[in-house]
């Protein structure tokens, strides 16, 4: 599972910095084709496309800390803390730098604004309510998952 680079408990902030900016431009792009495919494949005045982005964020972050915390003897539930040392940099790198730019919570709400706004509080009730618990479970489902692996 090393990566060059990035498995070390040492961390080479120039080389993280390259790590993160490279892992970051590959989420935002890859967040801006999920949007379009999904908005394609179920038109609808629901943001099923950042929803998509979010909960599949939520279940890859949870994988990541639960494959990087296993044998640490941590629970998976402890936060960035539960990360074994030798890959810290990594960790970094996938969740701040991939996941940080592929989800996006600015504009989930600014989706959520815009459906209150046009007085489709249905549909923004929805927006709110399909993000955060199926988000919250879909990462403890990854952290276990994770766990395993």
């Amino acid at each position: 599972m090393p990566v060059p680079g990035l498995a070390t408990a040492q961390v080479d902030i120039p080389m993280l910095l390259l790590w993160l900016a490279g892992a970051g431009a590959a989420g935002a792009c890859l967040r801006y084709g999920v949007d379009r495919l999904v908005h394609r494949l179920f038109p609808t005045s629901l943001p099923v496309g950042i929803l998509a982005v979010n909960l599949s964020g939520s279940l890859f972050i949870g994988l990541l800390f639960g494959a990087l915390a296993a044998g640490t003897g941590m629970d998976g539930m402890q936060g960035a803390g539960g990360i074994h040392p030798e890959y810290h940099s990594l960790w970094l790198t996938l969740s701040v730098g991939f996941a940080g730019s592929y989800t996006t919570f600015s504009g989930w709400m600014v989706q959520t604004v815009e459906l209150l706004e046009a007085g489709d509080l249905k549909d923004a009730f929805w927006n709110l309510f399909l993000s955060i618990l199926p988000g919250l479970l879909l990462t403890l489902a990854g952290i276990q998952i994770g766990l395993r692996l």
